[in-house]
């Protein structure tokens, strides 16, 4: 059973590689960095908010080209009115919540070789983010 695990993430890594190849060094996009070993479960993209890009017509293009988005988990979880519903203390500044939640998504990751639809989500991005 272990092995199966460890194939699957081999191949989720592969995918990494394919995505980091296409996203990397391109400045509007701001991209996961590992920290350690990976599973890859997911492709974070970061839309970089320097460069002015329209999230929402981001995301319409995804869906119209056919491709499932997720937000990233939940954004920041301070700005959803569940938060009213808890007793908290908010300590320093959250501004990378709030970069991600204005400005990030993210795509699945399988455990099979994805490299065209990697391409194709990485063409459809290009054609939203001029």
């Amino acid at each position: 059973q272990l092995e199966k695990v460890d194939e699957m993430i081999r191949i989720r890594r592969e995918n990494a590689e394919v995505f980091k190849k296409l996203f990397s060094g391109d400045d509007r996009f701001i991209i996961q960095r590992e920290t350690g070993n990976s599973s890859w479960f997911s492709f974070v993209v970061i839309l970089n908010p320097e460069k002015k890009i329209d999230r929402q017509r981001v995301l319409t293009g995804l869906k119209n080209a056919g491709i499932e988005f997720r937000i990233v988990t939940g954004g920041n979880f301070l700005r959803h009115d569940v938060i009213n519903f808890f007793d908290y203390e908010c300590v320093g500044n959250i501004k990378n919540a709030d970069l991600i939640h204005d400005n990030g998504f993210f795509v699945g990751n399988f455990p099979r070789d994805l490299s065209s639809e990697l391409n194709y989500f990485h063409k459809a991005l290009m054609r939203e983010v001029k």
